[in-house]
């Protein structure tokens, strides 16, 4: 009997010491997990975290996406017939595109809108009067006439072109004879040649020579694809924008020629900003010349 006894009490200890062993492990275990986990952030941390979060996201600019027509063509405006007056200069100035000032030389105005034009950043050529198969028309005083003699020409080249300060290039104001003339054409081309200038025929011939003798001395040159104003009315000048526009869009390039007057300015000044959005570039002359 004392001999149970004494094994039961033996069997109470160990099960009081595992029980006691079971307690240890699980509170050791309990306080490592509290020293591993990571500590919970203050309220007020995290509110003030979420008050910077919100102030960068308000700082943040939102950059709108500009959209820009895409240049479809390149076109070249040449203005006739300038040196009279002054009238209309602030006009085709407003306009703020390229324009091509073509000045006729020896009149009381060609040095003053010459220089004029290239002070406002304009481009300037010569505007260099020619012989005409019609008989009705007034010559300017100077004509260049079919069959003069080369000396004859060449003065009065060099006379026009200094009453023409800056110019970069020279036109044929009517010419409808004389650009017919090869070898007067060439005469012409040569000495352009030396003097660094561009030839651009108004192409008021169909059998204009003014190209192959340009080819002949390797002069630059370039050619009329459309007049705008033959008639006066602002509305017919407009429609004629039109249709340079569409050609232009067509070919990827064209070059106009209007004249140095109200409606013509007033016309340009409408459309050529309609024709900037539709995805024209406007250039100088001599950007087409080649």
């Amino acid at each position: 009997m004392k001999k149970r006894t004494a094994n039961k009490r033996t069997l109470d200890t160990r099960q009081v010491l595992i029980a006691l062993s079971i307690m240890v492990l699980v509170l050791g275990a309990f306080y490592l997990g509290q020293r591993t986990r990571p500590p919970e952030p203050k309220k007020k941390e995290v509110v003030k975290k979420t008050a910077v979060t919100k102030a960068v996201k308000k700082k943040s600019p939102v950059v709108p996406v500009v959209t820009r027509p895409s240049r479809r063509a390149k076109v070249a405006i040449v203005i006739d017939d300038f040196g009279y007056n002054t009238n209309n200069l602030e006009t085709f100035y407003a306009i703020k595109e390229p324009l091509t000032f073509s000045i006729l030389p020896n009149l009381p105005h060609s040095r003053d809108v010459a220089r004029s034009a290239s002070q406002h950043g304009y481009e300037a050529i010569l505007h260099l009067p020619m012989e005409s198969v019609r008989n009705d028309v007034k010559e300017e005083s100077g004509t260049i006439k079919s069959g003069e003699g080369r000396k004859e020409v060449i003065a009065q080249l060099v006379k026009d072109i200094e009453s023409v300060p800056g110019l970069t290039g020279v036109s044929n104001h009517m010419g409808s004879k004389a650009t017919e003339d090869k070898e007067l054409m060439v005469v012409i081309a040569s000495y352009l040649k030396k003097r660094d200038l561009y030839f651009f025929d108004s192409l008021t011939s169909e059998k204009s020579a003014c190209r192959e003798a340009a080819k002949e001395v390797g002069l630059r040159f370039a050619k009329r694809d459309v007049f705008l104003d033959n008639s006066n009315d602002v509305e017919r000048i407009e429609s004629e924008l039109a249709g340079f526009e569409k050609l232009a869009l067509k070919r990827g390039r064209a070059i106009a020629i209007c004249h140095d007057r109200k409606n013509t300015a007033i016309a340009l000044a409408k459309f050529i900003p309609q024709m900037a959005k539709d995805g024209v570039e406007f250039v100088y002359l001599s950007e087409m010349a080649n």
